[in-house]
């Protein structure tokens, strides 16, 4: 860009030469010179290295309680009553870090250069300065481990006997519950290496010659650049949770008189447990970026009544950025079950025999599912120019003045997908038993009966992969001239 800058500007270069060559030929006498230089280094560093961390709490807590009371009243009726009660819970956490490293570092160097020079009435001065830094963190973390449980039980019990002239009645009642919920999560080892450069470069540089038709030049350039990216590698996660819980419910009546004795009794129970699983999702990715600025400028300007004016400047602008990426399949799956049972006894005995009967009746529910994502890949970019161009020129009453831009932006988008699918299980079940069973003197008779009913279904899905490449380029340009004279 320079190069056709001069060109732009040969005639001022010419005249301004042939005034700086006589001027600098008048005063060759008179000469003064200065130069000067000057550098500056610096550098930074702080690693940082942890073993592991490993951390653990766990607590325990248990409580009883046991209660009996016997009670008269003025008929002479006895009623006694007991209780009883007990409840414990459990819990542990555990936490484990691995390794951990860090290694921050920068550097900063910068260099300046300047001279100046004087001849009579001409005058020539120079500069340039150069700045570089650098800066970069990698950080290194060898896994999170993490653990916990919590469960807990509880039961009660309690029971009641009236005693009368008549008879005597005996009821019970027993309940317990029980839950248990646990899980873990590994994450895999995460390492980032964050890092950043900088480059900036300036020049400039003037002369000029002295009178009233003396000449005068001036350039100057600059250029920028900034670099940045980041690697990132991850080792993937596992995780798990289950959640159980359980319950349970006795109750019995008893009573005896002068005919017999009557029994009843009924238990409820219930149970569900849940579990999901997480596994994969391994990371590794590589962004990157870059942006950089150059820029020129330059200016003649020739002395007398019909002097010479020129000037160019012209800059450039370009930005790209990249991040490859591949993304590990990733699996989960869940259970979720229940069950529930309810068993009803009924007995009765005198003097003619005993009559039996029982009823069983249950059910159970079951859901599973299986989901995996194959492995993502992908290779996205950008990159984003500008380039603008300016120059005039006068010339007595001649005057001329160009201009031009041009931008340009593409992108794509590169990827692909491998085989994902999902699969999953329904599945349900109940049934119902009754049974009937009578002896007396005449022998024994029974009758039982019994129901059962199943349903599955399985839903599921296969994506046999994907892939695609979105891309797209748009350019655009702009002139524009403008002429008087």
């Amino acid at each position: 860009m320079k190069i056709w800058m001069k060109r732009s500007l040969g005639m001022a270069g010419l005249a301004s030469g042939l005034w700086l060559a006589g001027s600098m030929a008048a005063y060759a006498d008179d000469t003064e010179s200065v130069e000067q230089d000057s550098s500056t280094e610096s550098s930074f560093g702080a690693p940082l290295e942890l073993g592991g961390l490993s951390l653990g709490v766990e607590t325990e807590s248990s409580s009883s309680e046991q209660q009996s009371t016997s009670h008269t009243d003025d008929n002479g009726d006895v009623t006694e009553t007991e209780s009883a009660e007990e409840s414990s819970s459990q819990s542990d956490l555990g936490i484990d870090v691995g390794e951990i490293t860090a290694d921050p570092a920068a550097l900063l160097d910068t260099e300046s250069w300047t001279s100046s020079e004087e001849a009579g009435d001409s005058e020539a001065a120079e500069s340039s300065q150069s700045t570089d830094a650098g800066v970069e963190a990698p950080v290194s973390v060898g896994g999170v481990s993490v653990t916990g449980t919590q469960s807990s039980e509880s039961s009660s019990e309690e029971s009641a006997t009236t005693t009368t002239d008549e008879d005597s009645t005996t009821t019970s009642e027993s309940t317990s519950e029980s839950s248990t919920t646990g899980g873990v999560l590994d994450v895999g080892q995460l390492d980032i290496d964050p890092a950043a450069a900088l480059s900036d470069d300036r020049e400039s540089e003037s002369t000029s010659t002295g009178d009233e038709d003396g000449a005068e030049s001036t350039e100057a350039s600059s250029e920028t650049s900034v670099q940045a990216s980041s690697p990132i590698s991850f080792e993937g996660i596992t995780a798990a949770v289950a959640d159980e819980r359980s319950s349970e419910r006795e109750t019995e009546t008893t009573v005896t008189d002068d005919e017999g004795t009557a029994t009843t009794s009924e238990s409820l129970s219930e149970s569900s447990s849940n579990a999901v699983g997480v596994q994969g999702l391994d990371l590794a990715a590589d962004p990157a970026a870059g942006l950089w600025n150059s820029t020129d400028s330059a200016a003649t300007q020739a002395g007398g009544v019909d002097g010479v004016e020129e000037s160019a400047s012209g800059s450039e602008t370009g930005l790209e950025a990249m991040a490859p990426f591949h993304i590990g399949g990733l699996t989960t799956s869940g259970e979720s079950a229940t069950t529930s049972e309810r068993l009803t006894t009924s007995s009765v005995t005198d003097e003619d025999g005993t009559a039996t009967s029982t009823e069983h009746v249950w059910d159970a529910t079951r859901t599973a599912f299986l989901g995996q994502t194959g492995d993502v890949t992908g290779q996205p970019w950008l990159a984003l120019t500008d380039a603008r161009t300016d120059s005039s020129a006068s010339a007595g009453d001649a005057d001329r003045a160009d201009s031009a831009s041009a931008q340009s932006l593409g992108y794509a988008f590169p990827f692909a997908i491998a085989d994902s699918g999902f699969a999953s299980e329904l599945a349900d079940a109940s049934g119902t038993h009754t049974a009937r069973q009578v002896t007396d003197e005449n022998g024994a008779w029974t009758d039982e009966r019994t129901t059962e009913n199943h349903s599955v279904t399985r839903p599921g899905f296969v994506l046999d992969g994907i892939s695609g490449d979105p891309q797209g380029l748009l350019d655009t340009e702009n002139t524009q001239h403008n002429r008087l004279s």
